[in-house]
């Protein structure tokens, strides 16, 4: 598997840059219907704010081990410690496997934990009136997310990356899962702005053109130097 996960991240690269471009084009025009989304975009404009104050590392830190620990224990994975500080952390855990290693960079862990308390809270109380509020705070934290994640991943190579199978495999495979994780909640959040279907077309009609080219451009080189060596 050391030999296969770069070659698979190499062929998942042109399939992330495509998912990048279809994401774009399906949640700009949903996200352009101001009278609904209006909340979540002044709430993300706020963590970008946020974020380049340079706020929240701890947070974020912890979030990040916290996740760890989750995908730990979703995979029958025993957590043996947790340790949080205000640049760094760590968890302990009696083995790993891709889940672990990955889900902090495509898991909004504070996204959920405001949409399951927000939903809980809804079963047994009429909360339509805050219904901004917590589109704001989906938008916040969706933004700290990102930024973060982003943050970390240009950065040094981090060892959950190492463990994964390396950056090759790994970066394609974050940027392609925050890209389906990024139309989840848009979809989940504003059912009537977006359609799943009309999303997962465009996804695939994305990937199969930018594979196509490749192709194309492939055969051209190939047969432009068979020209050259002839001569």
């Amino acid at each position: 598997m050391r030999l296969a996960r770069p070659l698979i991240g190499i062929a998942l690269a042109p399939a992330a840059f495509a998912a990048v471009w279809a994401t774009a084009a399906a949640l700009a025009p949903a996200l352009g219907r101001f009278s609904a989304t209006l909340p979540l975009l002044a709430g993300a404009f706020a963590g970008l704010a946020f974020h380049w104050l340079g706020r929240g590392k701890r947070l974020y830190v912890a979030a990040h081990e916290l996740t760890h620990a989750l995908a730990a224990l979703a995979s029958g994975v025993k957590v043996r410690r947790i340790s949080v500080r205000k640049n760094s952390g760590y968890v302990v855990t009696d083995s790993s496997n891709l889940l672990i290693s990955l889900a902090p960079y495509f898991v909004p862990f504070y996204t959920l934990t405001v949409s399951a308390l927000y939903w809980a809270a809804g079963r047994f109380l009429d909360l339509s009136g805050f219904r901004p509020w917590f589109l704001a705070a989906a938008g916040f934290t969706l933004a700290f997310h990102l930024l973060h994640t982003a943050d970390i991943l240009a950065g040094p190579v981090q060892s959950d990356l190492k463990k994964a199978g390396g950056p090759v495999f790994s970066i394609p495979l974050l940027v392609l899962l925050n890209c389906l994780a990024l139309a989840a909640a848009l979809k989940l959040l504003f059912p009537e702005l977006l359609s799943a279907r009309g999303y997962a077309s465009g996804l695939m009609r994305a990937q199969k053109e930018t594979y196509l080219a490749l192709y194309a451009a492939a055969r051209y080189a190939a047969n432009t130097a068979r020209m050259y060596f002839r001569t």
